[in-house]
């Protein structure tokens, strides 16, 4: 059950060691590292499905912890949801049941982060350079990406469970599957919730206009395109404050990565290839195209 799943990575994640504990649950059959660069430590996860697609589930954020609070922080929520979708890969595995479809899983469970100047509340980012950090966060190789960032501290995307972002591919933003909306509420009950990007969300962070978040920030360092998991708050929450963890929405969101892997798996798509044609042959490629970091 997926939802026994979270509150073990919560558990872990809480704990005074969470790298040991994680490397104790991941069998041999999934490829394992753990990467330290300067204070931010990055885990990647890769199940070789043997399949011709590949999906990353990405975890982003600042770090789990901030030295002076005690406890999970409201910006852990991507770490939470990326390792809930890859113990239960693994849970899965142990029942015999396996995809036929290659998947990564990377995030950063660092203990410490920076804070960036935001409004209403500072980011928290690692403590790297952010390119860098993107640089590591962003598989080369996925076909598709599912970027899971918080998304709290704003004023326009105040839900009560996560949301999604349209398709970013080539600096378009490209309407969202109708199959994947229908995942979406399937596993929530209610209709979909979307972040509304502007034209500044896809442009680097270091750009000054406002960026809802960095939820978005992947697309820039690949060619395949990205789909944003926002998890939401109906009040505006910082990234570095405790005691806000949502389980409904993160067990909502972490069920969203597993189905999309199904969906995925099975052909699915996620965006129309041929409006994405259409935009190009009247309108040119894309202004965004010229920040892009790849």
């Amino acid at each position: 059950m997926i939802l026994k799943t979270l509150l073990d990575v919560i558990d872990l994640l809480e704990s005074n060691n969470p790298l040991e504990l994680l490397k104790r649950k991941i069998p041999k059959d999934i490829e394992y590292e753990e990467k330290k660069i300067g204070e931010v430590t990055y885990v990647k996860a890769y199940y070789k499905g043997g399949g011709k697609q590949r999906i990353e589930i990405l975890g982003r954020l600042g770090a789990i912890q901030m030295k002076e609070n005690k406890g999970l922080v409201s910006d852990a929520d991507g770490a939470i949801v990326s390792l809930t979708a890859l113990l239960e890969l693994v849970n899965l595995m142990q029942k015999g049941i396996e995809f036929d479809i290659d998947i990564s899983i990377i995030t950063n469970i660092s203990l410490n982060a920076k804070l960036i100047s935001h409004k209403p509340f500072n980011f928290m980012v690692p403590l790297i350079d952010f390119n860098d950090a993107l640089k590591e966060e962003v598989d080369p190789k996925a076909d598709l990406i599912l970027s899971i960032d918080s998304t709290k501290g704003n004023i326009i995307a105040k839900y009560d469970d996560f949301a999604l972002t349209h398709v970013i591919k080539d600096g378009y933003i490209l309407k969202l599957d109708d199959n994947v909306i229908e995942i979406y509420n399937r596993i929530t009950g209610h209709e979909i919730y979307f972040i509304p990007l502007t034209t500044g969300d896809l442009t680097p962070i270091d750009f000054k206009v406002y960026h809802i978040s960095t939820l978005v920030s992947p697309w820039l360092y690949t060619n395949s395109p990205v789909i944003g998991i926002a998890t939401v708050s109906k009040q505006v929450i910082p990234g570095y404050v405790t005691g806000v963890l949502n389980i409904n929405m993160l067990e909502h969101a972490s069920r969203f990565c597993l189905e999309m892997i199904k969906y995925v798996e099975k052909g699915g798509k996620v965006y129309n290839e041929e409006e994405l044609k259409e935009l190009e042959e009247k309108l040119g490629k894309s202004n965004l195209i010229k920040v892009k970091r790849t």
